[in-house]
């Protein structure tokens, strides 16, 4: 095997360039970069984000297969020759007398090196510990507090709420002029109710503007303004129902928007409901319906506690999976969600017309 000279071969996206922080497509774009094949023994050993360090036996069977298939290259950041990610088939290299090894060699800071090498470690090989995933997570959080939980759980592969856990039990929580930087490269305040009120007041403002319009302009998310507008939507069809003319905000809603007029060819605006009209979580109530004898003694009851518990426990689990599903299925699974979504409301309608016969 001879080696080649090295050099400066790829730049890593910033985190802006990278949808927020190592969330861009690790394959594609080492793919993109020229393989080299780098001496072993100028190379740094990298990151160990395994504190077992690494697995003799997993060693053992990787250069057991190098004997009949090229194993893929390592990553190196260029600057330091340290290694990013393949560790492991460094050693088993090793192991077999090479001198050389293919490797990507990439122009990255120290700080874009630990972000790439947690993220391949959750894409390929010897999977990492959850107890090493958190570990990473915490050095990620050290050199990034300013991205979001969402950004730093995709790069560690844990759930966002995880990563919240870790930055509440920490002081690693700077807000950066009140702001973290999310997976689509955009910074957005801390303060989610300071989202939610431009949200609103763009809303009201312009009721047929698209949503990802008003995402846009108030500098949040498409599933809060889904959020934002079905609440202003159920708000103005339970003020409907009950026949009331009067518009209450939320506490801190600014009192100009009621005042505002509506704009020459459209309609009133809709004021957002008060807390107290938002409808409570089934989590909220599932006890007490559970001890209510017209329930819990009757198979009726019985069964729809059963139904109800399996489908509605945990309604917002999908903020979390929303960008596990693949682009090729997000309209087919979106359809789904919308059926689901129509059923529901027929249910909630039918109980509605129920509470109005016998009340």
């Amino acid at each position: 095997m001879t080696t080649s000279t090295v050099t400066n071969d790829a730049t890593v996206p910033t985190a802006e360039e990278s949808d927020g922080g190592g969330e861009f497509d690790l394959r594609s774009f080492t793919e993109k970069v020229p393989i080299k094949n780098v001496p072993i023994s100028s190379l740094i050993l990298g990151f160990y984000l395994r504190q077992g360090g690494t697995n003799a036996v997993h060693v053992q069977l990787l250069a057991g297969v190098a004997g009949a298939a090229e194993l893929p290259p390592i990553l190196v950041q260029e600057r330091t020759w340290r290694v990013i990610d393949g560790m492991h088939r460094l050693e088993a290299a090793k192991l077999r007398g090479d001198s050389s090894i293919r490797a990507h060699l990439l122009d990255c800071t120290d700080d874009e090196a630990l972000v790439l090498a947690i993220k391949s470690n959750t894409l390929h090989g010897l999977p990492l510990s959850k107890a090493d995933r958190i570990c990473g997570a915490k050095r990620v959080l050290t050199a990034h507090p300013d991205w979001s939980d969402r950004t730093i759980a995709g790069i560690a592969g844990l759930s966002a709420k995880t990563i919240a856990s870790l930055r509440n039990r920490s002081t690693l929580g700077a807000q950066f002029n009140g702001k973290r930087l999310g997976r689509d490269g955009r910074r957005r305040p801390l303060t989610a109710g300071e989202g939610r009120k431009r949200a609103a007041e763009y809303i009201l403002a312009h009721p047929d503007a698209p949503l990802r319009q008003v995402a846009r302009e108030a500098d949040v998310s498409l599933g809060t303004v889904h959020d934002v507008s079905s609440r202003i939507r159920r708000g103005a069809q339970e003020r409907h129902r009950a026949g009331s003319p009067t518009e209450q905000f939320d506490e801190g809603r600014s009192a100009a928007i009621a005042d505002r007029p509506a704009a020459p060819g459209k309609p009133a605006s809709l004021p957002l409901p008060r807390q107290s009209e938002i409808s409570p979580t089934w989590s909220a109530i599932s006890a007490k319906v559970a001890n209510d004898p017209t329930i819990r003694y009757t198979e009726g009851g019985k069964e729809f506690l059963r139904w109800m518990t399996l489908r509605a426990a945990h309604m917002d689990e999908w903020r979390e999976l929303v960008d596990a599903v693949p682009v090729h299925w997000v309209g087919g699974i979106a359809s789904v969600a919308d059926n689901i979504s129509y059923e529901w409301s027929q249910f909630a309608d039918r109980l509605r017309n129920r509470h109005e016969a016998t009340g």
